[in-house]
């Protein structure tokens, strides 16, 4: 078992819950307008927080990992991290609402996989996994997807 790719297991979990809240503040809107200016442009500011934790914990996924799912834009999405941190008033939330609608579904589903096929090689700890998922802190992760 590789221990670097062994401490991939809560970054993965983080970033997964992250996408599953963002999913829930989006998930009723169907235009960019409408989701920035929804309830003081509260939702908006909540997925901008959470894009840039889910650029924070891309950080610290192993090189291994990252090289072995070289098709998953893992700079772009730390590269976003970046801009929400440093221009936070210049964020065009048009860009922002298409991440959120087409990116982080697709993103999401690279995620389940990479967990998937760890537990399946026994690369990850079950214990530490079943552990996240009698936590409160991971509520919108499908634990029942990859293991």
């Amino acid at each position: 078992m590789s221990e670097n790719r062994n401490r991939d297991l809560l970054p993965l979990l983080v970033i997964l819950e992250s996408i599953g809240k963002i999913s829930v503040y989006s998930k009723d809107f169907h235009n960019a307008q409408d989701f920035f200016m929804a309830d003081d442009q509260v939702r908006f500011n909540a997925s901008l927080l959470l894009l840039s934790n889910i650029g924070e914990y891309v950080g610290k996924i192993s090189d291994e990992i990252k090289t072995k799912y070289s098709s998953i834009p893992w700079r772009q999405v730390r590269g976003l991290r970046n801009r929400i941190a440093h221009d936070y008033t210049g964020i065009d939330y048009e860009m922002v609402f298409d991440v959120v609608s087409n990116d982080l579904p697709t993103f999401k589903t690279a995620l389940e996989a990479i967990l998937k096929e760890g537990f399946a090689a026994d690369l990850f700890d079950i214990n530490e996994c079943q552990a996240a998922q009698n936590s409160i802190f991971y509520k919108h992760v499908n634990f029942e997807f990859f293991i």
